[in-house]
């Protein structure tokens, strides 16, 4: 089955949802904890930009890159208004960005993934370790398979479940395809990475109790 997600996200873009802006609390640690280190960054799977912009602002030179044209235009106006000049963004599905090989500091993947289909994954895994410096840091989210969408999703395959994600305030249900880890497939999907940190969050959203968004939260060592 075609990998869904490009078209889906670029829907809700361009309706104005899931434009996040506010930076994730454990990237805003990780990039404070790791800052004297880091003088490049590259945010996959950017989105609205929310960490592509938080680096630039903290003075490292950023690149944002995501398949929507909707969400980087977007983001390309939050630089502007931001009046950042030590940041760009494009458009291009993650999978294929040319950039100098060991060039970055860190790559940032941010909820992005667990809705690449498994050639993708590794396709982008061997990416963002060419594209990382020695000792470089990858930080990224996969979907914990605590999260409750693994258990109201159809099984397509393997570890490929078929979601209604994005049904709340929406007329026409969305679907994605998503990818789903407990610890040992995490290990092991990272293994070519000299040193991991995990971490792992539960969130039930109020009112919705039961009901489960789960991650495993990463910092990768190359």
């Amino acid at each position: 089955m075609e990998n869904i997600n490009i078209k889906t996200w670029d829907s809700m873009y361009s309706e104005g949802r899931s434009l996040l802006i506010w930076p994730d609390e454990i990237v805003v640690s990780s990039l404070n904890k790791n800052r004297s280190m880091i003088s490049k960054g590259l945010d996959l799977g950017c989105g609205a930009g929310r960490h592509t912009l938080l680096m630039a602002q903290m003075g490292i030179e950023s690149i944002g890159v995501d398949s929507s044209k909707s969400a980087v235009e977007f983001a390309k106006k939050r630089a502007k208004n931001l009046k950042l000049n030590n940041v760009k963004f494009i458009n291009c599905v993650v999978q294929d960005i040319a950039l100098e090989e060991e060039s970055f500091d860190i790559v940032i993947a941010w909820g992005l993934m667990h809705y690449l289909d498994s050639e993708d994954q590794k396709i982008l895994l061997d990416k963002v370790k060419s594209l990382l410096k020695s000792d470089g840091l990858f930080l990224c989210t996969l979907r914990s398979d605590e999260d409750s969408r693994k258990d109201n999703g159809q099984n397509i395959q393997d570890n490929k479940y078929l979601v209604d994600y994005f049904d709340e305030g929406t007329e026409k249900v969305k679907k994605t395809i998503m990818y789903f880890w407990n610890e040992k497939g995490v290990r092991e999907l990272l293994k070519d990475f000299s040193y991991i940190k995990l971490g792992h969050r539960i969130v039930e959203p109020i009112g919705k109790l039961n009901f489960k968004t789960a991650h495993w939260l990463i910092e990768a060592f190359k």
